[in-house]
């Protein structure tokens, strides 16, 4: 179940985070204030999914799903956005502290999901 939460988590993070030519019911984020909210708009939906995962599937789903997402934030942009520059968050100024707390946040993702995921192993040992 975990690997399920994990693709889960990886994909819909994707599907979110790259938004960089936002347009959206005709839509389009010109300005910084409005590319600003596309990315707010993703972190909602994405934690609205989150919520979903937590509410409605296993804790080993969910966990699985936080590290995905988190690794998605951090590899992503890390690797492509600042080592190979193929894209960013925006294509804007915004992006310069946007995606350093991003960055972070990815790496909180990863340690939360598996510390919780390792704590829950070792409770399951100690019942056996």
């Amino acid at each position: 179940m975990r690997i399920i939460g994990a693709v889960a988590g990886y994909f819909l993070s994707d599907f979110f985070f790259h938004i960089i030519h936002t347009a959206a019911a005709g839509l389009k984020a010109e300005t910084q204030i409005d590319r600003i909210g596309a990315v707010g708009f993703g972190i909602l939906v994405l934690l609205l999914f989150m919520y979903i995962a937590f509410r409605f599937f296993s804790s080993s789903f969910f966990q699985g799903f936080i590290v995905a997402t988190g690794l998605f934030l951090s590899f992503d942009i890390i690797v492509f956005h600042w080592v190979f520059q193929l894209h960013r968050i925006t294509n804007g100024p915004e992006a310069n502290w946007l995606e350093p707390i991003l960055v972070l946040g990815g790496i909180l993702f990863i340690w939360f999901g598996l510390s919780k995921e390792l704590s829950q192993g070792k409770l399951q040992s100690k019942a056996m």
